[in-house]
């Protein structure tokens, strides 16, 4: 096996291995984990900043909120549609996720990736003018659930 010849014993893949090893530059360039850390965290407060200002509430207090991706209550305004949101945001580029993982309603932005803070900027813009456009309001309060 590998760990005796140095060998590998079946065709390695390659493709994983040179995009593994770009992927490990790519982090040592931008500061390893504390510059990433900071990245993602700058993104995060953006979307949030951004979110509240349009009067969205976020699921988990800030002492709780990872710079991962970000939960958010759905507003309890009827003219709030998730699928309708989810299909505007994405016509303008932006893809959001469901929040499937609590029992109030809700969806997810993430902040990770190859995205920066003029990104996530982008996305504010897009969730007002989404916003705007169903004529929903989005400080109506949680759905009840």
């Amino acid at each position: 096996g590998f760990e005796t010849t140095g060998e590998w014993r079946f065709t390695p893949p390659t493709q994983v291995l040179a995009a593994l090893g770009q992927a490990l530059a790519e982090h040592a360039d931008e500061g390893g984990i504390i510059g990433r850390g900071k990245r993602y965290a700058d993104n995060c407060r953006v979307l949030v900043d951004g979110m509240r200002g349009l009067g969205f509430e976020t699921f988990l207090p800030d002492g709780l909120q990872a710079p991962i991706i970000v939960t958010f209550r759905a507003p309890s305004d009827p003219r709030f549609d998730f699928t309708r949101f989810y299909d505007a945001l994405a016509e303008r580029g932006y893809l959001i996720y469901p929040g499937k993982l609590t029992r109030a309603p809700s969806f997810r932005i993430g902040c990770i990736g190859r995205i920066d803070a003029t990104v996530m900027q982008g996305v504010v813009a897009a969730v007002a003018e989404v916003t705007r456009e169903m004529r929903f309001d989005p400080a109506a309060g949680p759905s009840p659930g």
